[in-house]
Parts: structure tokens; C-alpha cells; sequence
């Protein structure tokens, strides 16, 4: 381990920490939430519920886990952070010449 330079070991606890994070999301987003549906059936109970949540649920796994890694591991959290702030002040940059060139016009 002394072998490995201080910033290879920043990567692997980064990595290890986003591995436990994919393990422990989808148990929170999967199976909790649907083991009553899975279990109700061994103890013979019946149930009626609606299970469209469950596809919301399925749908929203691959966002959530995606940027959990990118916040996660430093590197992307870095590039993230860079891509937004540049996408706000386009943004930004055009509301402020939209909000000007409407003042403009309004005091001709």
C-alpha cells in the first residue's frame, strides 16, 4: 500500500465510496420498497395496491446513481461543477442582454 502515491489512494477511496453508494442505493430505491410486495405472497396475505410508483421508481435509478458518481469521485465532480457554471452564465449572460435590449426599447 506504501507503494501507491497519495493520489491513486485518493482515487480508490473515491471509487470504493461510489461502489458502496451503488450497492446501497438501489436496496433503498428496489427492495425496500417493494418487499411487502415481495413477501406478501409467503404469508398469504392480500393486498391491493397500485404499483405505477414502482416504474418511477426503476426510471429515476440510473439519474441518481449517474450523478451520485459524478459527485462523488473528484475529477467529475470538478468537470461537473465547471459545465454548469459555464451553462449559467450562457444563461445568465442571456437574460441580462434580453433584459437590456427591453429596457432599451421600452424608453425609445
Amino acid at each position: 500500500m506504501r507503494q501507491i502515491s497519495l493520489e491513486n489512494r485518493k482515487l480508490q477511496k473515491q471509487l470504493f465510496r461510489a461502489l458502496v453508494v451503488q450497492t446501497v442505493v438501489p436496496t433503498l430505491l428496489f427492495v425496500l420498497p417493494i418487499a411487502p410486495f415481495l413477501i406478501g405472497p409467503l404469508l398469504d396475505t392480500q393486498m391491493n395496491f397500485q404499483t405505477g410508483w414502482m416504474y418511477v421508481i426503476l426510471c429515476l435509478y440510473p439519474p441518481i446513481d449517474t450523478i451520485a458518481f459524478m459527485l462523488i469521485v473528484s475529477e467529475y465532480k470538478r468537470a461537473t461543477w465547471v459545465t454548469f457554471k459555464s451553462i449559467l452564465s450562457k444563461r445568465n449572460q442571456v437574460y441580462n442582454d434580453s433584459t437590456i435590449s427591453t429596457a432599451v426599447a421600452t424608453t425609445k
